[in-house]
């Protein structure tokens, strides 16, 4: 077994080389990132790699993260060592595709085991036979060992196409969430959507969207994804428990949202089902008691809109804009925007703008002139009202251009009123927040909605 060992000092480099050939491996070294990626980009690469975190050129993540987005590269068990000790760079490490991370200073007798277990880890990848998941109810067990790294503790969440179970990183030491899609789905699927989802959102590193850490299929071909596991609410849940969001909580979410579409549009990614249900509210972790919130289940993301020729309809029609809606239009930014606005709209008044019994009644709604906020919670300034009417103009070039725009438009809707948040100010810092840990994905134990609101969610148009 060949194992490649790249540090940029000598003497630890010798000394790792000398100790791998004891142990029985064939040692590959490199002396920085460049050369161990340009052996790694050979045709047959070592597949149990150690990386030095800090070396010039390219660094170990780099070099991961390079490594895991190659042709292959998910056959590669690797290593990163680094004199680093934070949790968040554990999170790193992670992103990037990190198997295991070892500090500095380490016994060799620890990495000697460690190596071990990364042979080990790899051979298993081969052979796992996870249960499968079109028998049955599709349920997994508990404490099953998924690819040799996320050991299932429990499922979370469940929604119309996939279930989400809380796993930890065996090596990390994280929560992680695993997203399955559900039996009555794998047969037939176009996996597509799933492997849409892992290739968008991890281009994205904005802070209110969640991160998507891994994804593959188990032995049976059921897609799955590893995500960010985030402690909070789905928005929609938050607004049915405790009713209307505060004028200062809605600037926040609408600004922090904002913040995550703009990076995601920059990039040419549609999110198409921007909606509250498709966005969770964590604890803000600088303390100041505030939520982040994040945007998350890219399963309908669109990348590279700017090339997309055909006209497609998918997605939750109460938060489409009318030329999405009836199919006159392909995907576009404008698609995100309209939901974001629509949302904001459900969080301070605590009613969808669009709502009806069938689609024809949704579609009738949403070509009529929009609803006024005020209307339903006479506290809303009439500037919010003539946002909201821009925000869902029926023809798209009366609208806003982008969601820093609505953002920035609802920021000035309520800044001339008396009701205007003193902690006005600090919203156009919220893009630069940090992220959160992760520890939770979108929980499945708020508060059951009541019959009456139950009938509200939203239906879905199917491709």
């Amino acid at each position: 077994m060949r194992v490649l060992i790249a540090d940029d000092e000598p003497g630890l480099l010798r000394v790792l080389s000398r100790c791998l050939s004891n142990w029985g491996y064939e040692a590959v070294v490199a002396k920085d990132g460049l050369e161990a990626w340009r052996i790694l980009s050979d045709v047959d690469p070592p597949r149990v790699v150690i990386l030095d975190w800090d070396m010039p050129g390219l660094n170990g993540v780099k070099v991961c993260r390079m490594l895991r987005e190659s042709e292959g590269g998910d056959q590669s068990y690797v290593m990163l060592l680094t004199a680093r000790q934070a949790h968040t760079d554990l999170v790193e490490a992670l992103e990037a595709g990190a198997d295991d991370f070892i500090s500095k200073p380490f016994e060799l007798r620890e990495l000697q085991l460690r190596i071990a277990k990364g042979v080990s880890t790899r051979e298993r990848r081969n052979t796992d036979r996870v249960p499968p998941l079109s028998q049955g109810s599709g349920a997994l067990p508990a404490g099953f060992t998924l690819g040799g790294k996320f050991r299932l503790e429990k499922k979370i969440a469940e929604g119309g196409m996939a279930t989400v179970w809380q796993a930890l990183h065996l090596s990390l030491g994280i929560n992680v969430a695993v997203k399955f899609m559900k039996p009555e789905f794998t047969k037939n699927a176009d996996y597509t959507s799933f492997e849409r989802e892992a290739r968008a959102a991890a281009q994205l590193r904005d802070p209110h969207t969640v991160r998507v850490y891994d994804h593959g299929l188990t032995h049976d071909g059921s897609p799955y994804l590893v995500m960010e596991f985030l402690a909070g609410d789905a928005l929609w849940d938050r607004v049915e428990r405790d009713g209307p969001l505060t004028p200062e909580a809605t600037i926040l979410l609408v600004s922090q949202v904002a913040s995550a579409l703009d990076e995601a549009h920059t990039r040419g990614i549609i999110h198409r089902d921007v909606k509250p249900e498709n966005i969770v509210l964590t604890d803000d972790p600088s303390g100041t008691g505030a939520f982040q919130a994040k945007l998350v289940d890219f399963g309908l993301a669109h990348p590279n809109w700017q090339e997309s020729a055909g006209v497609s309809v998918a997605g939750t029609p109460m938060y489409m804009t009318p030329e999405h809606l009836c199919g006159e239009q392909p995907p576009s930014p404008a698609l995100d925007i309209w939901g974001l606005a629509v949302t904001a709209y459900m969080a301070m008044t605590g009613v969808r703008a669009y709502a009806g019994t069938s689609i024809s009644e949704i579609v009738k709604a949403v070509c009529a002139p929009p609803p006024v906020p005020s209307q339903v919670q006479p506290r809303i300034p009439k500037g919010v009202d003539a946002w909201f009417a821009r925000a869902c103009a029926n023809e798209p070039a009366d609208r806003f251009p982008t969601a820093l725009a609505l953002a920035a438009g609802f920021v000035d809707a309520w800044r001339d009123d008396s009701m205007r948040p003193e902690r006005h100010r600090n919203v156009k810092a919220v893009g630069t927040m940090a992220p959160t840990e992760p520890d939770s994905s979108r929980p499945a134990g708020a508060a059951a909605p009541s019959p009456e609101k139950r009938q509200q969610r939203s239906p879905r148009v199917l491709r």
